[in-house]
């Protein structure tokens, strides 16, 4: 396929959606002639709702290293510092959960990042008293 524009990027690497972090690491990677790793050019996209608020975000999530990253971009994105992980060692006015493959609604954190990753369909970070019901560790 015919490239595009000076710097000689394909329109078949072309995605929609906001540049982030795994963006910019692609383009580096191919500024220095390097391969871009497979975690650099992945990109999970998932939509994101706050009980309370009228709109929704898009979130990348393989743009994050792990779930902190993703939590504290949570609380940058709703303009909010009450949400966190239901870990049992802190208590968050909100928690995270997520739709996975199967369409079940499971708690943020509760399996390894890259099982999250690849499984996450979307999420809804939402009141804790309500995600209780779905703790490994309640």
């Amino acid at each position: 396929m015919a490239g595009y524009g000076n710097d000689g990027v394909d329109l078949t690497e072309l995605t929609l959606g906001p540049p982030g972090v795994s963006a910019r690491k692609a383009r580096r990677a191919r500024k220095n002639g390097q391969p871009s790793s497979s975690s650099a050019s992945m990109q999970a996209f998932v939509k994101v709702s706050m009980d309370g608020t009228p709109y929704l975000r898009k979130v990348d999530v393989a743009a994050y290293d792990d779930y902190g990253e993703l939590v504290e971009a949570l609380n940058e994105m709703f303009c909010c510092c009450s949400i966190g992980l239901m870990d049992g060692y802190g208590e968050w006015e909100h928690a995270v959960v997520y739709e996975d493959g199967d369409g079940d609604w499971m708690l943020v954190g509760d399996v390894p990042w890259e099982m999250f990753v690849s499984s996450c369909k979307r999420m809804r970070v939402m009141r804790s008293c309500e995600a209780r019901g779905l703790s490994s560790n309640a």
